[in-house]
């Protein structure tokens, strides 16, 4: 018997999750459906209205497509290329390897440049993913 009613109770608890529930509404449909639209209509414009919060003493949003500056803080000031740089390096390299995980091996050469903090010398083996978040970690 108690086999049973575990069971049944099992079975009821089922049936809760993987049934859906009907809820009935006084509200016409379609004017639910306007009042929805309405509602993201006002979400979106609030969204766009505000500005961007942007962790950085410089920063700009640029559309390539339309060639305009969405968004611009200290934009026109001058500053070292250095951070401008890994990001496009990243960029260039995302755009261009198939594959993240392929392993290189540090040459000489790029084992004598200096400011990195991965500590990297000749023969070390590293995927190209893992040098891409070495890239892209906060300069000194």
């Amino acid at each position: 018997m108690k086999k049973i009613i575990e069971i049944i109770l099992i079975i009821t608890i089922l049936s809760f999750n993987i049934l859906p529930f009907v809820y009935a509404d006084d509200i016409d449909e379609e004017e639910n459906e306007e009042l929805i639209i309405e509602d993201e209509i006002k979400d979106a414009s609030s969204i766009l209205n505000k500005e961007p919060v942007a962790n950085s003493r410089k920063c700009v949003i640029y559309d390539r497509t339309t060639q305009m500056v969405i968004y611009g803080k200290n934009e026109n000031a001058k500053c070292a290329m250095a951070s401008t740089t890994k990001i496009m390096s990243c960029i260039v390299v995302l755009e261009n390897v198939e594959d993240l995980n392929k392993i290189i091996e540090i040459d000489a050469k790029s084992a004598e440049i200096g400011g990195s903090r991965l500590k990297l010398k000749k023969g070390d083996k590293i995927t190209i993913n893992d040098l891409l978040y070495g890239l892209m970690l906060r300069s000194r």
